[in-house]
């Protein structure tokens, strides 16, 4: 029994060692920000000798055991904060963590709103509760600081000439650029585009108070080294634009008013001739696919209601090819003379004696006009224009000359044109065949008379 009790307390001792080992040191981590307040800071993640070993709670506290063998490598990270890292020794059981928000880059960028250039020189300020800093501008037009990340600050810009800008900053946790646009307060600019579509107008005469002020840039832009806060007469002149002409009240935050200039309107006038230079009437004149009208006698139509720019201008007439033709309207009034192009439609004439015999070498004639001689096949062919009457004319010696009338009215029309052919009397042989004839009977009649003669003389002898 003495030698059992022995091993039990043996055994006993030997666990309370073990224990012991096995719990080791339990540290308490306080994080806070490093600030006046010491505001506790959650989420903020622990790790021992590298390894993650907890995050704070809601009141910036983490509990974590360890060995106690040997000192351990502290690192403490919180998003926006600049990492704390540190030892603590094995008898450490409380350690305070102080945290400071890291800096981050908080870019000014400053222009003239006018002309959109940097602006050098201008002075930029910023501040929060419990920091105050002033710079310039450099060459490019920015300031730059080193601020609190998850900060707010108030900027504010100044610069000669120029009204002021102050606006709140909110810095996150990466850079911060804010852009400062700063009005004038001894000029103006004058923006001119387009009514409707806001296309900018360059080259456009502004004029102020009767005083020519010159002409819109590229970008439809004139500046004005006027002041602000006074009503003016603003004149704006462009081709192909009605007149603006009226007053303004420039106000003192207004860096620039805007015109928008109407189209005036348009008349161009179409002239439409054919070929021969023959005025062409009733011919349809469509302008972007629209039916304007139709040309009057002398082949003219005036279109209306045009304004500057680009058209399509297309031209119909039955018996014409149809026109199709860019154009392009710059002045009131504009000639526009067109030429119309035939309709023709490609036809073969065959000339057949009894409706089935080729008759070659017949010559055509197109309204008097010979267009050729037909081949082998008593085949020619021929070039009709449409909707014009032809009469047309087949002739070849010992055949009677054949004249018919076709109109081709379809540019299907282009089966073969036949036209009957008949052979002719020739009444020179006639007449010779009839004078031999004749010639012949005449002289027998004399022949038969002389020979009656003769008897009659004999039978006088004989009495």
């Amino acid at each position: 029994m003495r030698r059992i009790g022995t091993c039990l307390i043996i055994a006993l001792l030997s666990l309370i060692f073990c224990t012991g080992t096995v719990v080791g040191v339990t540290v308490i981590v306080s994080v806070h920000e490093k600030a006046g307040n010491l505001t506790p800071l959650p989420s903020a993640m622990l790790y021992a000798d590298g390894a993650l070993v907890g995050k704070s709670n809601s009141e910036g506290m983490i509990e974590f055991s360890h060995p106690g063998t040997e000192n351990v490598r502290i690192l403490v990270q919180k998003i926006g904060f600049s990492p704390w890292d540190g030892e603590i020794d094995v008898n450490t059981t409380t350690l305070d963590v102080e945290m400071s928000r890291k800096d981050v880059p908080l870019i000014i960028q400053v222009f003239d709103t006018d002309t959109m250039a940097p602006l050098e020189g201008a002075h930029v300020s910023i501040r929060d509760t419990t920091l105050q800093n002033t710079t310039t501008t450099n060459v490019n037009g920015i300031a730059s600081f080193n601020v609190t990340a998850e900060s707010v600050f108030t900027v504010k810009v100044e610069a000669t000439h120029y009204h002021g800008f102050s606006s709140q900053v909110e810095v996150g946790l990466d850079q911060k650029t804010v852009q400062a646009l700063l009005f004038r307060d001894d000029r103006f600019s004058v923006l001119v585009q387009e009514s409707g579509s806001g296309t900018p107008l360059p080259g456009a005469n502004v004029l102020v108070d009767g005083v020519d002020r010159g002409t819109t840039d590229p970008k439809g832009v004139v500046t004005l080294a006027l002041p602000r806060e006074k009503i003016y007469t603003i004149l704006v002149r462009a081709e192909g634009y009605e007149e603006y002409n009226e007053k303004q009240i420039v106000g003192n935050n207004q860096a620039f008013i805007t015109v928008a200039l109407k189209k005036s309107p348009y008349s161009l006038f179409v002239s439409v001739y054919d070929e021969e230079k023959i005025p062409v009437e009733n011919a349809s004149i469509l302008i972007n696919g629209v039916v304007k009208g139709t040309t009057n006698t002398f082949g003219r139509l005036q279109v209306t209601d045009l304004t500057i720019g680009n058209y399509s201008l297309e031209i119909r007439n039955p018996g014409y090819t149809t026109l199709r033709q860019p154009v392009r309207v710059t002045a009131q009034g504009e000639e526009i003379s067109v030429e119309m192009i035939y309709q023709h439609v490609n036809v073969t004439v065959r000339t057949l004696e009894e409706g089935a015999v080729p008759v070659p070498g017949t010559k055509i004639f197109l309204n008097g006009d010979e267009k050729g001689i037909t081949d082998e096949g008593g085949a020619l062919p021929v070039s009709l224009r449409l909707e014009k009457s032809y009469v047309i004319s087949a002739e070849k010696a010992g055949y009677t000359v054949v004249k018919i009338e076709k109109n081709v009215t379809s540019l299907n029309e282009t089966g073969p044109l036949l036209i009957p052919m008949t052979k002719s009397i020739d009444w020179l042989l006639v007449g010779i065949l009839s004078a031999a004839g004749a010639a012949v009977c005449l002289g027998a009649v004399i022949l038969w008379k002389r020979r009656g003669s003769g008897r009659m003389h004999g039978r006088g002898r004989g009495l």
